[in-house]
């Protein structure tokens, strides 16, 4: 069958239930969590299938907390009451998105580029960290890539064009505890972008 416009449609109803829409939060093999600590010149995957590999400047930050990321979507709307109190118009008047997670290999350079800054890094002969500078006034870019394999077997690949790691835990040296970064980041909108992130999914590549 074809629309108006001539075009064949492929696209088959959904049923009304389908359980296996449905998944959990899962993390690949190997990494899940990518930055590029230069956003405005990254080149970004586009699909689902693109390996993490081919793309020039993407470093791993390693493994994440137990509790994996949190996506937040926060709207604040301006509402205007009518003389009887009740609301009679709402409008959106500030929307933000952020990201929440904890870095848990702090050794990693990736690591603690995001928590110090890129320039602020220095890695050792065998790859980890060799050397932090604490600066005061650090601003913190990248490109964002998150994978996660899907109950069904797809693969869930989230791209965040532009996002500044503004916001940052305690870092807690307690005896017996994780060492870790928790950073959050918000998302901007880049000038050549039209989403704050996006979501492709597909069969993972062989």
């Amino acid at each position: 069958m074809a629309d108006n416009q001539g075009t064949a449609q492929t696209n088959v109803p959904l049923s009304d239930i389908d359980p296996t829409l449905s998944t959990v939060g899962k993390p690949v093999d190997g990494g899940c969590v990518w930055f590029n600590f230069d956003p405005d010149g990254a080149k970004l995957p586009t699909d689902a299938t693109t390996k993490m590999s081919t793309l020039t400047g993407f470093e791993s930050v390693g493994e994440i907390s137990d509790d994996g990321l949190s996506f937040t979507k926060s709207v604040t709307a301006d509402k205007k009451k009518g003389w009887h109190n009740e609301t009679i118009l709402s409008a959106v008047s500030d929307e933000e998105r952020t990201v929440k997670m904890t870095l848990v290999e702090p050794n990693r350079p990736t690591a603690a580029k995001a928590y110090y800054g890129a320039s602020n890094v220095e890695a050792d002969t065998d790859g980890s960290v060799k050397h932090i500078k604490d600066v005061a006034g650090t601003s913190i870019a990248v490109a964002v890539v998150v994978d996660e394999l899907e109950t069904n077997g797809k693969l869930r690949r989230t791209v965040i064009p532009k996002m500044t790691i503004d916001s940052f835990d305690d870092v807690s040296h307690k005896a017996g505890d994780l060492l870790g970064y928790g950073i959050t980041g918000t998302l901007l909108k880049k000038a050549d972008e039209t989403a704050l992130k996006h979501i492709y999914r597909a069969k993972p590549a062989e």
